[in-house]
């Protein structure tokens, strides 16, 4: 087997493999795009109101994204925020909730135009205590300012003495829990998601991000597995060489370190390209239903290694290492075996309902019916290298063969003139020496009888000989 075709399936082996290993992390990308899609939804919905009260909303769902944002970027799929509105509870005196398993931590969030107003809101009424207990998010902006205004309120003893220390508490600058964080969150920047298009430029912002950290944690997984892969191949290989003594340790070792590399980079590209195909699907306009039909026949993986491959053989080429003809060979086999590889993943997954075996098995069987309709000719983009020598093998005998048709042809024709010829010659000294020797007969002359013989035997040579040639050309 080629070492481009054990790369492919390697390529292949790693992207299924690392599809099923990062679900989680597409799963909290397209939950982040959708808090994303939440600022413009709310902005729609509020439109109508003070943008002084509609950036209340906005600053808890800008919050939470940025939070969910950071844990996305950082590779923490246990780790999520969201408002209490989303959910269907715009009164609730929690405004924010943010989980790992089974802990929680509860936010009051209030944003306003000045420090002493956000302070208020965040501070129960002397006969309330629906705050008490629940971290408390300000404007980041607000934060040091409404501190230092909860210790001399603090220290003044006033009537709400227990309630500032209740604030103070439990004041936070922003959402955090376990090294993830919503970093700073400004009243200004709630005001400005209020208008559709400042929301719509927000959202965008963090759709953009969500997608390259989903691409790039995603591809840093795929990468440790496609090392393992491509390393325990590798292994394997040297180990059997070494028995062999083919090789030595330090080769091997060499070599392993080789593969390895090489398999992370593979894994990496092709599954962070992977994952941003639904994306740009989305973004050209194709129907969500369409692209989950896509995404679950592992189109989108097919795909993906197939572009890398052909990258691979993109750069070969530039580097002069391979023709312009043997790239359109490698493009052309990739692009088939790649198409054949996700319709026979497909069925394979239909027959063996197995995550990763069944799919793998089946692009796998896929890969190499490919290969093989590619080698054949049947199916390409272009000639192979084997069906395009086979041709210019086919067409130089044809040239051949038309240049020395008519020349045979015309030395036929001069020898049948030839041999006509002299069977007309001989025709009449047969004849002659016949009648000689008829005549020798009836005469009772043996001497003149002698002589005819002697003038029928070269004739009679010669005829034979000419058939014989004759026999010969009509073979040819």
């Amino acid at each position: 087997m080629k070492q481009k075709k054990i790369d492919h399936l390697n390529s292949l082996a790693t992207t299924f493999i690392a599809d099923k290993q990062t679900a989680k992390i597409t799963e909290a990308s397209n939950l982040l795009l959708k808090d994303a899609d939440r600022l413009r939804f709310l902005a729609e919905k509020w439109k109508n109101v003070a943008p002084g009260i509609a950036q209340g909303r906005q600053f808890e769902q800008l919050s939470v994204a940025r939070f969910n944002l950071d844990a996305l970027e950082k590779g923490r799929t246990d780790v999520r925020a969201y408002t209490t509105d989303s959910v269907g509870k715009p009164h609730d005196p929690v405004d924010i909730i943010v989980q790992q398993g089974r802990k929680k931590l509860s936010y009051q969030a209030k944003s306003c135009n000045k420090a002493v107003s956000s302070l208020n809101s965040l501070t129960d009424k002397l006969d309330e205590s629906k705050y008490q207990g629940l971290l408390r998010l300000p404007p980041s902006e607000q934060y040091e300012k409404i501190e230092a205004l909860l210790k001399q309120r603090v220290e003044a003893g006033t009537l709400k003495q227990a309630q500032y220390e209740d604030t103070l508490r439990n004041l936070r600058k922003e959402l955090s829990l376990d090294g993830v964080s919503s970093g700073s969150t400004t009243h200004a920047e709630a005001m400005r998601t209020t208008t559709s298009s400042g929301a719509d430029q927000v959202a965008k912002s963090i759709e953009s991000k969500s997608i390259r950290a989903e691409m790039h944690r995603s591809g840093l997984e795929a990468g440790k597995t496609g090392a393992l892969i491509s390393g325990g191949i590798s292994s394997i290989d040297g180990l059997l060489k070494l028995g062999r003594g083919e090789a030595e340790i330090g080769e091997v070792v060499a070599q392993v370190a080789v593969d390895a590399a090489k398999g992370y980079v593979i894994g990496y590209a092709t599954t962070a390209i992977s994952k941003g195909i639904p994306h740009a699907l989305v973004k050209t306009g194709v129907a969500q239903n369409v692209i989950n039909g896509f995404t679950k026949g592992n189109a989108h993986l097919a795909i993906a290694a197939g572009v890398v491959q052909s990258g691979k053989s993109i750069v070969s080429y530039l580097n002069g290492d391979i023709n312009s003809d043997q790239l359109l060979t490698e493009i052309s086999e990739t692009a088939i075996t790649g198409a054949s590889a996700f319709y026979y993943g497909a069925l394979g997954q239909a027959i063996i309902p197995v995550p990763i075996l069944g799919a793998f098995i089946g692009s796998t069987v896929g890969y190499f019916v490919g290969s093989m309709l590619h080698q054949s000719g049947l199916i390409s983009l272009g000639e192979s290298s084997a069906v395009k020598a086979s041709r210019e093998r086919r067409e130089h005998i044809e040239a051949l063969c038309l240049t020395a048709i008519p020349l045979m042809q015309a030395h036929r024709f001069e020898l049948e003139a030839i041999f006509r010829k002299n069977f007309a010659e001989r025709h009449q000294l047969i004849a002659s020496a016949f009648d000689s020797m008829d005549n020798a007969l009836t005469a009772w002359d043996a001497d003149q009888f002698n002589c005819g013989l002697e003038k029928l035997t070269p004739p009679l040579v010669q005829v034979y000989l000419s058939k014989v040639l004759m026999n010969l050309m009509n073979l040819c």
